[in-house]
């Protein structure tokens, strides 16, 4: 029996070298599923969230892996530099600046893909985000993030000094009453303010939409010095120098305080107006009981609108794949892990409706998500055209002075309007 055991151990050799040609020499290994990558900026809670949603597409989406491309830091022009060199991402994330990348035909139109997929967009994100990255009948892209700005409020404070909490309904005269009541001074300092802004645009611009008033009619051109921007720029300028319930510049200076959100987190504001991503940080804020409602009014109901978008570049390689990771990040599961992560407001009806967001896991308080839902039906995106950030650089100055009080209203919105008119020629 002794001399088997060589004939044994050869003859396992011979069968493991046979089984190994056979897996060589045999039917070739598959080839890796083709990759599509998509690039974002934000933080690491943005590249978090991103990653879960493409490792989702990666396993819903058959036959493509998605790899993400986080960017945190100088996005426009790392984007700009890939496409110059000709190897842009496949898929890109946009807001204002969708247009600078269409008109420098940098962007496939997704008409066709959506034709074919017979993706009914108006169903998937409402009428008003469907259209919002339209431009000239082409749909350049999808919306992904869609996140008005609200009216957060200080419920200890409003309690403690008998103000009913915010609501729709409420009107500027209501605003300004709630405001005046809830700002605490001791002689000249004030210790408390009933509101906190400043001269970022969403801000003054939410009070001219509120009024009736437009930085741009429908033929795009600038009407920034109308009678109902004027009007609106005095009251806003108004709760700062007549009556004191807002910080100025040098305020927010002397309290070594360098924003409205921070102001509210420490309870020296009893309310502010700013978007989703301040709940992260309120999160981290237990001393402070908090809610949330849609903005106030005065001839019409409106707020600014802060979303993002993600589109396919004119040089993907695989822009049919490309499309299908698209439609699925833009559906509900894989706008899922938004809600459920507090990352932001989904741009997708079903997962703004859904338990996920409404009633979310990591709330600490009974918070009215609604609000963001509610917020939507009234909210204006900026004007998404390739001139939109020179726009902003033509009259921010210019209402920074109408903040600081240095000049009227009616003579700033008059310089705006001329700041405005000269970049169209």
């Amino acid at each position: 029996m002794g001399q088997l055991r060589p004939f044994r151990a050869m003859s396992a050799v011979v069968a493991c070298l046979v089984a190994t040609a056979c897996t060589t020499t045999g039917a070739p290994a598959a080839a890796p599923d083709p990759e599509v990558t998509v690039a974002v900026w934000g933080g690491d809670q943005d590249a978090k969230t991103y990653q879960q949603r493409v490792d989702l597409a990666s396993e819903r989406v058959g036959g493509v892996n998605v790899k993400l491309m986080h960017l945190p830091k100088d996005y426009g022009s790392a984007i700009q530099k890939m496409m110059s060199e000709g190897n842009p991402p496949d898929i890109i994330q946009v807001a204002e600046s969708v247009h600078s990348y269409s008109g420098n035909n940098q962007l496939l139109p997704l008409n066709p893909f959506i034709e074919t997929a017979k993706l009914d967009l108006v169903g998937r994100f409402g009428e008003r985000a469907a259209r919002s990255y339209d431009r000239e009948g082409k749909t350049w892209a999808l919306p992904d993030r869609n996140g008005p700005m609200v009216l957060y409020y200080n419920k200890d404070l409003f309690d403690k000094d008998g103000v009913a909490y915010p609501t729709a309904d409420w009107k500027w005269p209501d605003f300004l009453a709630a405001a005046q009541k809830l700002t605490v001074r001791e002689g000249d300092k004030t210790m408390r303010y009933g509101f906190a802004a400043g001269d970022w645009w969403p801000w003054w611009m939410a009070f001219m939409l509120q009024n009736g008033g437009r930085v741009l009619d429908d033929a795009g051109k600038p009407v920034i010095n109308s009678p109902e921007n004027v009007k609106a720029m005095q009251f806003y300028a108004d709760l700062v120098h007549k009556h004191r319930v807002a910080p100025s510049k040098k305020d927010y200076e002397a309290l070594k305080v360098s924003s409205p959100d921070k102001l509210f987190a420490q309870g020296n504001a009893a309310m502010i107006m700013t978007g989703f991503w301040n709940i992260a940080s309120l999160k981290e804020t237990p001393q402070v009981r908090w809610g949330i409602s849609p903005l106030f009014k005065n001839t019409k109901q409106a707020t600014i609108s802060f979303q993002s978008g993600l589109a396919i570049t004119k040089s993907s390689k695989r822009p049919e794949l490309a499309f299908k990771v698209l439609e699925f990040l833009t559906s509900a599961e894989g706008q899922k892990p938004i809600a459920t992560s507090g990352q932001d407001a989904p741009a997708n009806k079903e997962v703004q409706d859904s338990e996920d967001f409404l009633r979310p896991a990591w709330a600490i308080s009974d918070i009215n998500m609604s609000a963001f839902k509610e917020s939507a039906e009234f909210a204006f995106t900026p004007p998404m055209t390739p001139e939109w950030g020179g726009m902003q650089k033509a009259f921010g100055t210019i209402i920074g002075e109408i903040c600081d009080g240095v000049v009227t209203p009616k003579d700033g919105l008059a310089a705006a309007q001329r700041s405005l008119e000269t970049m169209g020629k």
